[in-house]
């Protein structure tokens, strides 16, 4: 599957949805025209975000923000995966949709706008031995070619395969790595949200499963009992995906049906700004850079 640029760049979107209008001709020759993003006094007061639990955690403290200088505005956030947020979006379901994976090309009917970058690790129990993986032994791990952490340097213990729901960014991306089916994967059991696969692999020290690096590095600096392990000899870490030596990296989009107006697009326009940078940073996700 060929992967897209997201539309538009950063720089044509803060152009398009800054507080002037966009002209009559976007990125995609579409003709969209996205209307003049009035004060939020006078627009709709209600937002709905949908998606990824992994950009939900970034996006929490911006709405708290936004709404503390527009507390007429409400907004609520509901997770169930980045394949939620991209339907959601396209069918009027939901204002905005939150999503962490690529955008692509069979997505041309949305628009994405990137807030920050992450990674999809590969998250062990703390106590797990192990401490990285080549490429070769993560597909037999997960293909169940390789059952036994004996097999590559751990105990002798059993591997046990925690698998993302279907359509989770991790696992979307995951699957796009190392050339995957969803069905390839085989797995001693299936969790949704982020907290819920930490919690499987804190009770199970011999499990695995894919995590956002992010989300791991922080319970972990919080006494989580949790570890990621490197991929081929690369760490995942925020310094690795800031530099992009780390493979597994993604963006985190917000996606909207065709170019975002009124209060969309200015709530879109304030998470792309610089008022959340340090929001970004202290959260511990790497700015989003073309």
């Amino acid at each position: 599957m060929r992967y897209s640029r997201i539309q538009p760049t950063l720089a044509a979107l803060l152009a398009c949805i800054s507080l002037a209008s966009c002209d009559d001709h976007s990125t995609d020759n579409r003709n969209d025209k996205a209307a003049t993003v009035p004060a939020a006094a006078v627009m709709a007061n209600h937002l709905k975000l949908t998606g990824a639990s992994t950009t939900a955690a970034l996006m929490k403290p911006i709405v708290e923000r936004y709404q503390a200088l527009h507390p007429e505005v409400s907004i609520t956030i509901e997770m169930g995966g980045a394949e939620r947020g991209v339907n959601d979006a396209r069918n009027n379901m939901a204002n905005i949709g939150m999503v962490s994976r690529l955008i692509t090309d069979k997505d041309q009917d949305i628009k994405g706008f990137p807030v920050a970058r992450d990674g999809a690790g590969l998250l062990v129990h703390k106590d797990n031995p192990v401490t990285s993986l080549s490429s070769a032994q993560i597909v037999a791990i997960f293909t169940g070619r390789i059952v036994n952490w004996k097999t590559v340097g751990g105990r002798d213990a059993p591997i046990i395969v925690i698998k993302r729901e279907e359509g989770r960014g991790t696992v979307v991306l995951f699957m796009h790595y190392f050339k995957l089916t969803y069905a390839d994967i085989k797995a001693r059991a299936v969790l949704g949200e982020n907290s819920a696969v930490i919690a499987a692999v804190v009770a199970q020290p011999n499990a695995i499963s894919l995590m956002s690096v992010i989300v791991a590095e922080q319970d972990s600096r919080n006494g989580v009992p949790i570890k990621l392990i490197a991929l081929d000899g690369i760490a995942a870490t925020h310094g690795n995906i800031l530099s992009g030596d780390y493979p597994l990296a993604r963006p985190l989009t917000l996606v909207t049906r065709g170019l975002p107006e009124g209060l969309s697009k200015n709530f879109i326009a304030y998470s792309l700004s610089p008022q959340v940078a340090d929001i970004v940073e202290k959260l511990g996700f790497v700015p989003y850079q073309e």
